[in-house]
């Protein structure tokens, strides 16, 4: 509610970032108002001072920065709060033999590129819920892709301002907003050794895997979470608002950047394609590869109704993390971060195609959490999701005629690659 009745101006923090601060206008009244923070005994950062009813904003910013220099002299122990329930959250501490580390997370762990996304992470992470208790375990070997996908999820879901509300394992996420409710269940498609051990190089083999086999993979998926036993929609807390399933894919490298068209594809049950510059539009019966059957048209199943919208975001990876946090200043200074790929053009009525962009990841950045999202609306919802619950996705509705009517925010990347770099240093890659 406090986002309702006050706006943020400006934030603060002393050079250890011990201690931050905000400035605020109040709605309400029309004067200003100020808060400190620092970190309680579990490192959350809480507030620990604030006043209020200041009638200009340059008597409110004095008073802040008085009170910052006061706080930033205290010892830690000051700050804690006496209310804190266990250790601090720690994703990094190794919680099993080294041996048994998920490559992706040793990377994470050991190589100075990815510096800005651990340490973003790690700031994330103190605030993170372990509702199963094994979190940090999973974390750091098998289940690395799943979780990175449930920690991107909680991060663009904060950035959105929902709170928690639900105490349950399942959904995981069960949130209120401003603007209503929502329910959400992540889940991902994992590797396989059944199946392609790359995306194919060849047209027709993979204009195969992108029409079948990808389609086969996320039914499989997405039905889990659709037949769960009890189901999702009925847990405490979900029964009333929108339930939505999060999907991203794992099954092979680099396998999420044709995600957006499969899943379309087969959550709809139906195909669009260019036909001697003509658009074509057919219905899918059923998705084949090799023995494999999938019957497309997610949304037609049985029990489907129960599902507002499924979600998903081929930018939710960990190079997001690496661009956000270099975005905020994490990470070692020498890591450069340049970014390209293609974005959506549809506005453009005269070349509707997507469009090349590049930029320099740094301060100036404006990706957001949410940038990149692509949420898939149930055309037969029981509870229909307002696409206003979620700005800055782009939202796709299924058309009676089999067209797909799209609500694009000003900037949406398709696709894209970030090549990351150490200055001065030989060692440098892409993701």
């Amino acid at each position: 509610m406090i986002t309702l009745i006050t706006k943020e101006l400006d934030w603060f923090s002393d050079p250890l970032e011990r201690v931050l601060g905000t400035l605020v206008w109040d709605r309400v009244d029309g004067d200003y108002s100020w808060a400190v923070f620092a970190r309680d005994a579990v490192k959350k950062f809480r507030a620990i001072q604030a006043n209020t009813s200041y009638s200009t904003s340059q008597e409110a910013y004095n008073a802040l920065m008085a009170a910052m220099v006061e706080n930033s002299r205290k010892p830690d122990e000051a700050f804690h709060q006496n209310d804190e329930d266990g250790p601090a959250v720690d994703f990094f501490t190794p919680a099993v033999d080294e041996a048994r580390f998920h490559p992706s997370f040793q990377i994470l762990l050991e190589d100075q590129r990815y510096s800005p996304a651990r340490e973003i992470i790690e700031a994330m992470m103190r605030y993170h819920e372990d509702v199963d208790g094994n979190f940090v375990q999973k974390f750091q070997t098998a289940g690395w892709d799943a979780l990175l996908w449930e920690l991107y999820l909680y991060a663009t879901f904060n950035e959105l301002r929902f709170i928690r509300v639900g105490t349950g394992p399942t959904p995981d996420f069960v949130l209120r907003g401003n603007e209503g409710g929502l329910a959400v269940e992540a889940t991902s498609v994992n590797p396989s050794n059944v199946g392609p051990n790359d995306v194919p190089e060849d047209s027709e083999a993979f204009k195969a895997y992108l029409e079948n086999y990808v389609p086969i993979r996320l039914s499989n998926a997405l039905r889990s979470k659709l037949n769960h036993k009890p189901p999702y929609w009925k847990q405490e807390g979900a029964e009333d608002v929108p339930f939505c399933i999060a999907v991203q894919d794992y099954h092979l490298q680099g396998s999420m950047r044709y995600l957006t068209s499969a899943a379309t594809e087969y959550v709809f049950g139906v195909r669009h394609w260019m036909d001697s510059g003509e658009h074509k539009i057919a219905r899918i019966g059923t998705h084949r590869y090799g023995k494999k059957r999938a019957q497309s048209g997610f949304f037609d199943l049985k029990g489907a109704e129960n599902v507002s919208a499924v979600i998903i975001n081929p930018q939710g990876t960990l190079t997001k993390f690496n661009r956000l946090g270099i975005a905020a200043g994490f990470g070692d200074p020498r890591v450069k971060m340049v970014r390209m790929g293609m974005k959506r053009n549809d506005t453009n009525s005269q070349a509707p195609f997507p469009t090349p962009f590049e930029e320099e990841v740094g301060p100036q950045s404006s990706e957001t959490w949410v940038e990149g999202m692509v949420v898939l609306h149930n055309p037969n919802a029981r509870i229909p999701l307002d696409p206003d619950i979620i700005p800055g996705a782009a939202h796709e509705f299924l058309q009676r005629d089999g067209s797909i009517m799209s609500l694009l925010p000003d900037f949406h990347p398709f696709v894209s690659q970030s090549i990351v770099t150490i200055e001065d240093d030989e060692k440098n890659g892409t993701d």
